[in-house]
């Protein structure tokens, strides 16, 4: 993807999930290329710190406390970026939860359903919460964020698994029904394992547990940042993408993958 410098002047964008982790990172690379960022998370609090801190580095931002989960409270965020700038150019559906990390029939009841609740039906609620609007203004960045799962099950993460394989399939979905709107981008972002709260705060149930002690090794060799995905997020944000729709755009490619890989089993030998 071309590495010349993006802006963001006159854009706006929304991101969920943005108040920690790679959501708030998204919006503050957001912010210093010169979009309006619309802050969200379920956190009244932490959205209204999140804004304050963004506006304190020069960054114009408002926010919104928004479950996703909640279509009512997305078509709220919407009309609350509308109400505040008129327009929205780029949404990131971001805010995701990870569920116990648990043989799938040691979950607690409702524990399955919250993740796909969360994860996918929330990204399906943002998509076609905007959709029509950019629609209308003819122009329009969607980025819908995957994860662990989406090429291959992650074991004890059934449910965010098949979340974030359904999220592939619904972008590229969404994409196909609108291939002839060249104005729409409609894609994907594959961040990688990225060191958040996600990842480093499991609620571990039964004797799935045992497999987590073998994470940081798994994060050495797969981990990423959230510095970089954000950068992505921007590319994708941008011009380069123009005319794409339904792709996944990796943080880690297979090149570094297989290079990660090799350095893993020469540091064994």
């Amino acid at each position: 993807m071309d590495k010349q410098p993006v802006s963001l002047a006159g854009r706006v964008a929304v991101i969920t999930g943005s108040t920690r982790g790679i959501g708030r990172t998204i919006a503050e690379r957001f912010g210093a290329a010169g979009a309006r960022v619309v802050v969200a998370s379920s956190q009244a609090e932490a959205v209204a710190q999140t804004v304050a801190d963004l506006r304190a580095s020069g960054v114009t931002a408002s926010g919104l406390a928004c479950d996703v989960s909640d279509r009512a409270q997305v078509e709220a965020l919407l009309q609350h970026a509308l109400d505040a700038y008129r327009q929205v150019d780029i949404w990131v559906n971001n805010a995701a939860i990870s569920g116990p990390f648990a043989y799938t029939v040691d979950l607690p009841p409702g524990a399955w359903e919250r993740v796909i609740q969360v994860n996918l039906v929330g990204t399906y609620y943002g998509c076609v919460t905007v959709l029509p609007h950019m629609l209308q203004r003819r122009y329009g960045k969607l980025i819908n964020l995957t994860g662990g799962g989406f090429k291959r099950a992650q074991r004890f993460l059934s449910a965010y698994s098949a979340s974030k394989s359904g999220i592939v399939r619904l972008t590229e979905g969404l994409a196909r029904e609108y291939a002839d709107q060249k104005f729409l981008a409609i894609n994907t972002l594959a961040p990688g394992i990225v060191p958040t709260d996600m990842t480093s705060q499991w609620n571990a149930i039964g004797p799935a547990a045992d497999a987590l002690k073998v994470f940081p090794r798994i994060m050495r060799i797969f981990g990423t940042t959230a510095e970089e995905t954000a950068e992505l997020a921007l590319r994708m944000a941008g011009p380069a993408t123009n005319g794409v729709a339904g792709k996944v755009f990796e943080v880690m490619p297979r090149y570094r993958l297989f290079w990660r890989l090799a350095k893993a089993a020469v540091g064994r030998s």
